[in-house]
């Protein structure tokens, strides 16, 4: 009876090194591990954090024609690449005609304009 019972319990053992195996492979199947990579925060008051900062808005309207890449920049849906691309547009076409010739730059389409024309002109 003791040498059942030894068995018994060896296999309950086995067993349950398989099922932990079994649930740490998975996991890391699942889950794999990275390296460098940061929680992401879920909290609306993330854009408030100081290791967040925003872009500030400029002050006023910004001139198409005569705006620096950082005051490009600086408008809201704008990044670096993108600011580029319209000073570049601007120095092969003698600057911007009309206010919907800026949907003429790549990456700038209908809604982008229509975010931003309150806050762009020529003047």
């Amino acid at each position: 009876m003791k040498n059942w019972e030894n068995r018994l319990s060896g296999l309950l053992l086995i067993a349950a090194g398989v099922i932990l195996l079994a649930i740490l492979v998975c996991n890391l199947w699942i889950f794999p591990p990275g390296e460098g990579l940061e929680p992401v925060l879920l909290e609306s008051s993330m854009a408030e954090s100081s290791e967040y900062p925003e872009m500030p808005e400029p002050p006023g309207p910004v001139n198409l024609n005569t705006a620096t890449l950082e005051e490009l920049d600086a408008l809201p849906g704008i990044g670096e690449t993108l600011a580029q691309r319209i000073l570049d547009y601007r120095e092969a076409n003698g600057g911007f005609q009309t206010l919907e010739e800026f949907m003429e730059v790549d990456g700038i389409g209908q809604s982008t304009f229509e975010e931003l024309k309150g806050k762009i002109t020529l003047e």
